[in-house]
């Protein structure tokens, strides 16, 4: 079975261009990864470790498009220089980079270690910081590029228990601002806001709660317009809008994609 059905045919929106896709190989990553190429980008797909479903791209390549997988802990420089520096060595050059990698900690600040607090803040934070200043020296000498961050619907309006998620989100929200403003007109830099959706990660953790229909129902109460979660490649198609020229005027902007959920925040 498909693992991305509400994915359509390629229309070629991404022909010639070169993206670079990082936590690829898992949820919005996969998907986004994986509708770049069905729309003609050959991409880098960049994660720290391999899902263990057919990794990601293998399915590209199945699906008739090219890839390149990169191992890499994007949370620092040197990981990030390493997938620049594969994508360009592949395919010459890099039109569009997904800063997509992130995780979350669930517990109160008092709750929360150190040690939690640093890996979501470099995960989700330095990751950006590292990813474009690795990616702007390749932008520069080609005269521009793109880049589409994940932020999320918790990065504009907070929740229980995510200290480290919310802060870092909330900072790539106005992040992606401020680099719009320093590398335009050349370099776009947006952002999209996802509500609830359904990752692996987050069905393992409904999954793993006491009363796993009542979490569900608690994650699809919170897009409450249209009362489900999102499926990753409904996520990976705001991130596709964001990285072609349809949305050539469109810049440092935090598309919210959160099936209603910020309607009366």
């Amino acid at each position: 079975m498909d693992e991305h059905p509400r994915m359509g045919p390629g229309r070629g929106r991404l022909t010639g261009k070169v993206a670079i896709v990082t936590g690829a190989d898992s949820g919005i990553g996969r998907a986004a990864a994986r509708l770049f190429a069905r729309e003609g980008a050959r991409v880098a797909c960049v994660d720290i470790h391999e899902s263990g479903a057919l990794r990601v791209d293998r399915l590209i390549e199945a699906d008739g498009g090219e890839a390149i997988y990169v191992a890499a802990d994007v949370s620092g420089a040197e990981g990030c220089q390493a997938m620049v520096a594969g994508a360009v060595a592949a395919f010459g050059r890099v039109d569009i980079l997904v800063n997509n990698a992130g995780i979350g900690t669930k517990g109160k600040l008092h709750e929360i270690t150190d040690d939690d607090w640093h890996a979501v803040i470099t995960t989700n934070l330095d990751s950006v910081y590292h990813g474009v200043r690795a990616v702007l020296p390749q932008f520069m000498t080609q005269g521009g590029g793109n880049v589409v961050n994940n932020a999320s619907s918790f990065g504009i309006l907070a929740t229980e228990a995510y200290p480290a998620y919310c802060a870092s989100k909330a900072a790539v929200v106005n992040l992606t601002r401020q680099l719009a403003i320093d590398y335009g007109p050349s370099v776009r830099v947006n952002c999209v806001c996802p509500g609830a959706t359904a990752t692996p990660r987050l069905l393992a953790r409904i999954a793993a709660a006491p009363d796993p229909a009542a979490a569900l129902a608690r994650l699809e109460g919170l897009n409450r317009s249209l009362r489900r979660l999102a499926a990753p490649e409904e996520i990976a198609y705001a991130m596709l809008f964001l990285a072609t020229d349809e949305s050539s005027f469109v810049t440092g902007h935090a598309l919210v994609v959160d099936g209603g959920q910020l309607i009366d925040a």
